[in-house]
């Protein structure tokens, strides 16, 4: 069995996954999940966050074990960036890429990769306090999520346990914003999973990505960067019907 990685992006997890790991594991009992962090988040939070992307691979790979080869990858965000990074410098790695809400500076322009109104508030609340912070994330990713308690509880939570550091943030925040992204798709079966009207980043970024490397665009409707979070069932029999339609590679 080929294993499924999760990566998640800027000021993420892995605990962050858990709605879209319950959802997988529903659909299909028997699959091999992996969740590795970005150094400076989950459990790597006590290690700098490289600046560059393409300088987080390595701490990302040395989470996986050793037994697998291959792996379906599943990236969101800054995730994305990192996962195509991956697929390039080792193709025989990734069987199957699905990219979730990406840009790339190469075909996007930076208003369009990032809602500065939300980056100055999410920015603003880093000083107010975990809740404050945590909350004004969910605001501006996945805003029916401040309607649950125990998610804002629960990231909260994870905040507490694996506090990402201002200087980290700001370092991921660099590494994504520079990140030029490759011309040509890496050589593997590739994805990009855009939301219709991400509040965040806007879907023209993902859209540009799936045309210029002429791979599969399919969108969700939502208005939610977080999609994982937002939709994890939907997200999690998409994957499903994916990973096996790839099972051959």
């Amino acid at each position: 069995m080929v294993p499924i990685v999760l990566i998640r992006g800027l000021l993420r997890e892995s605990g962050h996954w858990k709605p879209l790991v319950e959802a997988l594991q529903a659909r299909m009992p028997n699959q091999i999940i992996l969740t590795p962090n970005v150094a400076g988040n989950g459990s790597l939070y006590f290690r700098q966050s490289p600046s560059q992307i393409e300088k987080m691979l390595p701490a990302l790979l040395e989470q996986l074990p050793e037994e697998y080869e291959t792996f379906h990858v599943v990236a969101i965000s800054m995730g994305s960036m990192l996962a195509s990074v991956w697929a390039k410098a080792h193709p025989h790695q990734v069987a199957t890429l699905t990219m979730i809400n990406p840009s790339f500076s190469r075909f996007s322009p930076f208003w369009q990769r990032i809602n500065i109104k939300a980056l100055t508030a999410i920015l603003a609340s880093k000083l107010k306090g975990r809740r404050d912070f945590e909350a004004t994330i969910l605001y501006y990713t996945c805003q029916k999520a401040l309607k649950s308690p125990a998610t804002l509880d629960r990231h909260v939570a994870l905040a507490t346990k694996h506090p990402v550091s201002f200087g980290n943030a700001i370092r991921q925040l660099l590494a994504a914003a520079r990140f030029k992204g490759f011309a040509e798709a890496p050589n593997t079966q590739v994805q990009i999973i855009v939301s219709s009207d991400d509040q965040l980043v806007s879907s023209e970024c993902g859209r540009a990505i799936a045309n210029a490397w002429k791979v599969e665009l399919v969108e969700f409707n939502s208005q939610s960067h977080d999609l994982p979070l937002s939709k994890p069932f939907d997200l999690a029999n998409h994957l499903s019907h994916w990973t096996e339609d790839n099972r051959r590679y």
